[in-house]
C-alpha cells in the first residue's frame, strides 16, 4: 500500500529517518512530504508514532488536468461507495496551485459535487458533508503543473494537534515544528534539556515526550482511520500495546523557564496529565538573570518581534548572544527565529543553518557551539 506523509517543509530527512526507525519501504522525498509503502499496522504506526508527521495520506488516485471539467470527470470516476459508505460523512480539504483554478476553494467544492453525484446515480444514496467531524477525510492536492492527487487522510485533524494543551501562551510554536527541531538537534534524552523562554513549553512538552518515547498520538483520542470500513481493531490495540510498552523513565532533567509567570502556569497545565512530569522543573525566571551551565542542550524560541513584540528586537538579540557565550560555554544552543536580521545583531557563529518554516513565515534554526573560553560559567543547583 501507498502511503504519503504530509509535514513541514524543512523537515522532510527527518520524517524519513522516523519512517525508516518504523521499517517503511521504498522511501521517497517529496514536496513538504515523503511518500512510503507499507502495511496497515503500519499505517496505524505512521500517525500514533510519527513526531514531525502532519498528516498521513492513502493516494487513491493520480492524474493530469487539462481543464477545468476534469477535475469533475476524473472525481466520478471512482467508486466513493468503496470509501464512504451510506449514511457515512466526508469533508474535503484541499491545496491547490497551479493557473487552471484562480480561486482555490472552487476545486474542492466541484470535487465535493462529483462524489456527491457519483454515489447519488450510481449507489442510490447521497452522503452529507460534515466540515468539523466528518468520518471520512479527503485531501485534494493539484501542483503547478495540474497533476490531481486524491488521498483518503487517515488522520483527520492535523497530526500536531497532539490533544495535550489546556492553555497557550503567545504564538506557540507548532508541536510537529517543536518536535522536529529537537530531533534535528540529535537530542536523545542523556542530556540535560533546557528551554530559557519556554512559552506555553511546546519544546519542553515534546522534548519529555521525546526521551521518555512516548509516542506522538498518545493523547489524540480518535484517528480518522478509524471510521474506515476496513478497519481493524485488532490491528490498531496491538500497535498502541507495543508502542505504549516502549514509554521509559527519562535520563536526564528537562528545565524550562520564561519571564511571564502566566505562560510557566500554563507548562504546568498541559503537563498535568504526563507520565513523568516530575522530571520537568519550572521556573518563573528572566534568562538574562540566568546562571548558565555546561554540558547542556539549549532550545530556545526567542520572540520575532512580529507575534510578540519587544522594545528593542535587535538589542534583545544581542543580550542572547553576550549571554550565551558568557554564561553558557560548554553547552550547545539551538536557537530558532523568523527574524533573520535580528539575528545579525546576534555577535555568535553558527555552526549550522537549517531554513524552516513557521506558521507561513520563513525561519532559521542555527545551531551554537559554545566553546570553553577565557571566561569562566557561572553554576548553581537550579
Amino acid at each position: 500500500m501507498k502511503i504519503v506523509v504530509k509535514t513541514l517543509e524543512g523537515l522532510e530527512d527527518v520524517l524519513v529517518k522516523e519512517l525508516e526507525a518504523l521499517q517503511l519501504s521504498n522511501i521517497q522525498i517529496l514536496n513538504r512530504a515523503v511518500s512510503c509503502e507499507g502495511n496497515w499496522a503500519q499505517l496505524y504506526k505512521c500517525n500514533y508514532c510519527l513526531r514531525s508527521a502532519m498528516r498521513v495520506l492513502v493516494p487513491i488516485k493520480h492524474d493530469v488536468l487539462h481543464s477545468q471539467e476534469d477535475l469533475y470527470t476524473i472525481g466520478r470516476s471512482i467508486d466513493w461507495s468503496e470509501y464512504i459508505p451510506e449514511k457515512r460523512t466526508f469533508a474535503i480539504s484541499g491545496t491547490v496551485s497551479g493557473d487552471l483554478f484562480p480561486h482555490s476553494r472552487f476545486p474542492v467544492f466541484r470535487l465535493k459535487d462529483a462524489i456527491v453525484d457519483q454515489l447519488s446515480d450510481e449507489k442510490g444514496y447521497r452522503p452529507n458533508v460534515d466540515p468539523k467531524k466528518p468520518d471520512v477525510a479527503i485531501d485534494l492536492h493539484i501542483n503547478p503543473d495540474n497533476e490531481i492527487n486524491i488521498s483518503l487522510d487517515s488522520s483527520g485533524k492535523s497530526l500536531h494537534l497532539r490533544n495535550y494543551k489546556y492553555r497557550q501562551y503567545k504564538a506557540p510554536l507548532n508541536e510537529v515544528l517543536a518536535a522536529g527541531i529537537i530531533l534535528l538537534s540529535g537530542y536523545d534524552g542523556s542530556q540535560v534539556f533546557q528551554d530559557g523562554m519556554c512559552g506555553s513549553g511546546t519544546l519542553i512538552t515534546e522534548a519529555l515526550m521525546i526521551s521518555a518515547n512516548i509516542p506522538a498520538g498518545k493523547f489524540i483520542h480518535r484517528f480518522a482511520f478509524q471510521n474506515w470500513s476496513n478497519y481493524n481493531s485488532e490491528i490498531w490495540n496491538t500497535v498502541k500495546e507495543i508502542a505504549d510498552e516502549g514509554i521509559r523513565h527519562p535520563q536526564a532533567e528537562l528545565i524550562g523557564s520564561d519571564l511571564n509567570a502566566f505562560a510557566v502556569r500554563d507548562v504546568k497545565k498541559n503537563l498535568q496529565d504526563f507520565p513523568f512530569k516530575e522530571r520537568v522543573s519550572l521556573y518563573q525566571r528572566d534568562f538574562f538573570k540566568t546562571n548558565g551551565h555546561p554540558d547542556r542542550l539549549l532550545i530556545m524560541n526567542p520572540p520575532y518581534d512580529k507575534r510578540i513584540e519587544t522594545d528593542n528586537v535587535d538589542d534583545f538579540y544581542r543580550q542572547i548572544g553576550d549571554a550565551l557565550k558568557t554564561f553558557w560555554q560548554g553547552s550547545t544552543a539551538w536557537i530558532v527565529t523568523s527574524n533573520l536580521d535580528a539575528m545579525k545583531s546576534f555577535g555568535l557563529r553558527p555552526s549550522k543553518r537549517i531554513s524552516l518554516h513557521n506558521g507561513g513565515l520563513e525561519s532559521k534554526l542555527f545551531k551554537f557551539d559554545l566553546y570553553e573560553g577565557s571566561k569562566k560559567s557561572k553554576h548553581n543547583n537550579d
